[in-house]
């Protein structure tokens, strides 16, 4: 018990870790952890609120609840697409190692450029959906760590800084202890209200509106079921229980077998179509509209960042569009997020655990779209000082774009024995070369 090694006693003996496993069986927090199933509930408003107040409980709060709301939060396809876009934005960019002179350490970047690491950056960017992450290197092997992964997040309390065996058990496994910390990089997110060291997440935001999202698509499919489709009427005047359970039955049968037998005069069937099919639905396409536009704002910045139509006027495919600002706003605070979590956590552990990496490096996005208007920009002006009969120095030009400019002063003259239109080619000529 002293070890929390409470696995064996419920669930028999756990695996025994390869020889070479790092960390060894007693410092893996995966031992203390009893498998058990996270139980998904029916979540609605109540218990959206319930969630936020075992979290701010003065005394043993919790986030098992509010875990427990997003495994549902995320299966909506909506606020997934919206989650993977922001992601994508992140893990879709350049990186570079680079010393305090800018120069690339191309060692240590081979190092990184690895799925592992991509790993990584998912699970840090994933704090800020689900309010922290827990990550688990696992072991090493050829200088990566092929088993890196997230701890369950409802075992975990980032209010006392323990792994907890079960939910809802207020003691566990200190993840900063010395023998711990190295092996499992703890992501936290801002409290802006004070009630914790960590914030709840914006999956906690959105949970609202993914509720009500939730209940509408219900909602309309039993206003489909009820409306949708006519309703069908049958008169006989059978009497026998037999017959006239054959007709209730063909009856119930049309949307399937669209046929029935009927007498010539005694029986008939009426399909009545309901009169509130007719602009019924459009409540429903209208709320939900609105509340995923909610949601795309919280994650993506803007209503139309999701779904905007390319080529429509005000849409936002244009750089000054307020949709491309706010995604691009959103890409570069979360640059700086996972800049700071790779430089400050990730890194320091690493050379903590024999990785040759030296103290002067450290990881950066490139901005390559800030490097492309730089470039215009000075292009554009190059041309402009040309127009006025000056020339701009190309030293400079080259240190600020890192193109590298070609000398046109071997280019010789054409021949003036050329015709004009000879003249022209023997130019081009000389360009090309």
């Amino acid at each position: 018990m002293a070890n929390y090694n409470l696995t064996s006693l419920f669930f028999g003996t756990p695996p025994i870790p390869p020889v070479n496993s790092i960390p060894d069986k007693k410092n893996n927090l995966a031992n203390t952890i009893i498998p058990l199933r996270l139980e998904r509930i029916m979540q609605d408003t109540l218990s959206w609120r319930d969630a936020q107040e075992e979290a701010e409980r003065a005394y043993f709060p919790f986030r098992v609840r509010m875990q427990q709301l997003f495994i549902d939060v995320i299966l909506d396809g909506h606020v997934k697409a919206c989650k993977e876009r922001r992601t994508d934005m992140t893990l879709l960019r350049d990186w570079h190692i680079v010393n305090k002179n800018g120069v690339e350490n191309e060692a240590v970047q081979e190092l990184l450029n690895k799925e592992w690491f991509q790993r990584f950056i998912k699970h840090s960017l994933d704090a800020i959906f689900y309010g922290y992450s827990l990550i688990e290197l696992g072991d090493v092997k050829d200088n990566e760590f092929p088993s890196l992964k997230v701890v369950k997040r409802w075992n975990v309390s980032p209010d006392r800084f323990v792994i907890s065996n079960v939910p809802y058990n207020p003691t566990g496994t200190d993840f900063t202890d010395k023998k711990f910390v190295d092996w499992y990089p703890y992501i936290s997110t801002e409290n802006e209200i004070g009630t914790s060291p960590c914030g709840y997440g914006l999956l906690y935001e959105v949970g609202l509106y993914q509720i009500f999202l939730r209940h509408i698509t219900g909602q309309n499919a039993n206003f489909l079921e009820l409306f949708g489709q006519p309703i069908r009427v049958g008169r006989t005047n059978k009497i026998e229980e037999t017959e006239r359970a054959e007709f209730a039955k063909a009856l119930s049968d049309m949307g399937s077998a669209g046929w029935i037998l009927m007498d010539s005069v005694d029986d008939t069937i009426d399909l009545i179509e309901s009169k509130a099919i007719g602009n019924g639905y459009q409540a429903f396409a209208n709320f939900e509209k609105r509340l995923q536009q909610n949601i795309s704002k919280i994650i993506l910045g803007h209503a139309d960042a999701l779904d905007s139509v390319p080529g429509k006027l005000g849409s936002s495919q244009g750089e000054e569009s307020p949709v491309y600002q706010a995604m691009e706003d959103k890409k570069t605070k979360d640059g700086l997020f996972i800049t700071n979590i790779v430089n400050n956590i990730l890194l320091p552990r690493l050379r903590k655990l024999g990785f040759d990496i030296p103290q002067d490096v450290r990881f950066e996005f490139k901005n390559n779209s800030e490097v492309f208007e730089n470039n215009n920009r000075l292009a554009d002006l190059a041309i402009k000082i040309n127009q006025a009969g000056l020339q701009i120095d190309s030293e400079y030009f080259e240190q600020e774009t890192g193109i590298k400019l070609a000398d046109t002063t071997a280019m010789t003259e054409p021949s003036e024995n050329l015709s004009q239109p000879e003249k022209e080619t023997e130019t081009n000529k000389q360009l090309i070369k």
